[in-house]
């Protein structure tokens, strides 16, 4: 069975990452049983991935919290509000979707 993360991003109004490279980095690091999905479904995933662009998280909100169970905060080059080198940030994300799956 295919477990689902549910993949949120910001407006891109300020961005210091490439979001749709470290996206890309993510879903070729992927175990083969996880996928990334923009669509929200009936049934509330149990990761989702908020992929801010800058380090003001402005995806960060109630409403969309309640969208997954457990959220990985990608917001410029922090993970969960810890600084991770640029190119490492799919790395760490892959890494830490594995442990929480």
């Amino acid at each position: 069975m295919i477990k689902p993360i549910l993949l949120k991003y910001c407006g891109g109004c300020n961005p210091v990452i490439n979001r749709s490279k470290v996206v890309d980095e993510i879903k070729y690091g992927l175990p083969s049983d996880m996928m990334l999905t923009c669509k929200e479904a009936a049934e509330k995933p149990g990761l989702g991935i908020m992929m801010c662009g800058c380090s003001s998280a402005c995806l960060d909100r109630d409403e969309i919290r309640q969208l997954a169970d457990e959220w990985i905060i990608v917001s410029g080059s922090n993970v969960d509000l810890f600084p991770i080198d640029t190119d490492e940030l799919s790395i760490h994300i892959i890494k830490k979707i594995v442990a929480q799956m």
